[in-house]
């Protein structure tokens, strides 16, 4: 009798141990987001005059300062007389992968003084005397005229010498600094490309004081996200 009761004792103890080990299992469900992330695109501007090298804002390098003044001129004349003119083509490209909503022109204030290779010189003021244009076209080819941005017009759309008025020291007048900014258009798509030209002239008119004198400013073309 002693042995069943053991017996008995024994299947019980792990007949509860089963049930105590069975109930250790239970229903589960999961799931994971993995790898959650937020990356920033890039808005860089490519400036480059006729022929020569893009310049980028980032001036090659990262874009923790996204600003370069050192693109090429888009003139730099000297020994030139009443009359004469000269043009420069622009390519701008947005090279960054957002697009810009808006592109805007602005100068700096424009600065008269004595020509330095000019042993002779007069007092007048040739800001105020060389004529500007500002020329938008549709086409690498600068062939098809979108709007003429600054200058005189006789042919809609197209700039051109016609108003005495456009010169470099009024377009500085009325857009130096970011805050006087001239709006272009509706900004560069990514990848996007703008096509331009930059013409000047010296009034045929000009007369002694404007002799070996010299006109100055910096033209910043900016995109906004």
């Amino acid at each position: 009798m002693k042995a069943r009761i053991a017996l008995s004792a024994a299947v019980l103890i792990a007949l509860c141990g089963f049930t105590a080990a069975a109930t250790v299992a239970s229903f589960t469900a999961e799931t994971t987001n993995p790898t959650n992330k937020f990356a920033t695109g890039t808005l860089v501007l490519s400036n480059k005059v006729n022929s020569g090298t893009a310049c980028l804002s980032t001036g090659g390098g990262n874009t923790d300062t996204n600003t370069n003044a050192g693109c090429d001129n888009l003139f730099n004349l000297t020994a030139q007389k009443p009359g004469d003119t000269t043009s420069a083509n622009l390519t701008l490209q947005n090279v960054g992968s957002i697009a810009a909503s808006a592109l805007t022109l602005f100068s700096s204030a424009c600065v008269d003084s004595d020509a330095a290779a000019q042993s002779y010189h007069g007092t007048g003021s040739p800001c105020a005397n060389v004529q500007l244009t500002v020329q938008q076209w549709s086409d690498s080819g600068f062939s098809v005229p979108v709007a003429c941005l600054y200058g005189g017009t006789t042919v809609a759309n197209t700039c051109d010498f016609s108003d005495a008025t456009k010169t470099m020291g009024a377009y500085a007048t009325a857009h130096t600094g970011s805050a006087n900014a001239q709006t272009i258009g509706s900004g560069l798509a990514a990848n996007g490309i703008g096509y331009f030209t930059v013409a000047v002239k010296m009034a045929s008119t000009a007369g002694n004081s404007l002799q070996g004198r010299q006109a100055a400013m910096d033209f910043t073309w900016h995109l906004d996200q």
